[in-house]
């Protein structure tokens, strides 16, 4: 059998495979697994502009067979090299948290323009609720608008140490006048003290009514804990939110959650009931409704 090069390897599986991978990685192209590989190959210790040119030899132990068999298997992609991009950086991530969505820098966005508009050069209390991989608290922390003294919590104690070892990664990106510390925590139980900003991508699909408009790829290996809330309590889960929400938040204070589409009407009625006076629907890039914007 003639030996190919990792290039033309790469080419005829992604035609070969072209349909299941499809159905894995909606919109998947030739040029992102490319990236991909480049990425699992420096993480595995191998860095060169030549790596395609490289001969391929399928074997067990070799880090790209790896690769390509998780591919068919739908292993998320960022799940197989172990890091995610969000913002400007690139993020440790395990099957223990979310892999970052886009939307998600929508959040950040809104979050820094609060920041630049009303703390400049100002102490800043802020709170990640839900903090997964510590995507936005220490995006956050990478901007020098503010001084922010910044709690991260999450209920999950494997999210919260990977969350840590993002922190240590990017330490050298965040300025040393910023704070954060860590904390395992149900929403904001035990969190002490009130923050000029509140944040939160929480769990927000209902597990009956939204399960089968929920990708096959993200319902197998994306963490349920993250993605769902029984139906029968959705509405009184973030009831209590947001009342928590309420009494922690300054009296001039933002607070910032993503939501499901379907439901974000129905929780702006909910954050108005508990005293919230100004509630907006905020859309996203492909203008659905995606995060509530809340004042008292």
């Amino acid at each position: 059998m003639a030996i190919k090069r990792l290039g033309e390897h790469l080419k005829a599986f992604f035609n070969e495979e072209k349909k299941s991978l499809l159905s894995h990685y909606p919109g998947l192209t030739l040029h992102r697994l490319q990236s991909d590989i480049k990425l699992h190959a420096f993480l595995s210790g191998v860095d060169s502009e030549e790596l395609f040119d490289f001969p391929y030899l399928p074997h067990r132990s070799n880090p790209l067979t790896i690769f390509f068999e998780k591919l068919r298997l739908g292993v998320p992609l960022e799940y197989i090299t172990g890091y995610a991009y969000f913002y400007r950086s690139l993020f440790k991530v395990t099957p223990d948290v979310l892999i970052p969505r886009s939307e998600t820098e929508i959040l950040v966005e809104l979050a820094v323009q609060e920041i630049q508009k009303n703390y400049r050069n100002k102490e800043c209390r802020l709170v990640d609720i839900g903090t997964g991989s510590g995507i936005i608290a220490l995006t956050l922390m990478m901007e020098d608008a503010a001084i922010l003294d910044v709690v991260a919590t999450d209920i999950s104690e494997k999210a919260l140490t990977l969350a840590k070892e993002n922190f240590f990664n990017l330490r050298y990106a965040i300025s040393a006048k910023h704070k954060i510390s860590f904390q395992q925590s149900d929403r904001m139980q035990n969190i002490d003290g009130e923050f000029q900003i509140i944040l939160s991508n929480p769990p927000y699909i209902k597990s009956r009514v939204d399960k089968d408009f929920v990708h096959h790829q993200v319902l197998s290996y994306e963490p349920a804990m993250a993605l769902f809330l029984d139906d029968d309590v959705y509405d009184l889960w973030f009831e209590d939110f947001f009342i928590s929400i309420h009494q922690k938040l300054t009296a001039n204070g933002m607070s910032l959650i993503e939501g499901h589409e379907s439901h974000l009407e129905g929780l702006s009625e909910i954050a108005k009931k508990v005293g919230f006076a100004k509630v907006e629907i905020i859309k996203d890039y492909t203008h659905r409704n995606r995060f509530l914007r809340l004042r008292k």
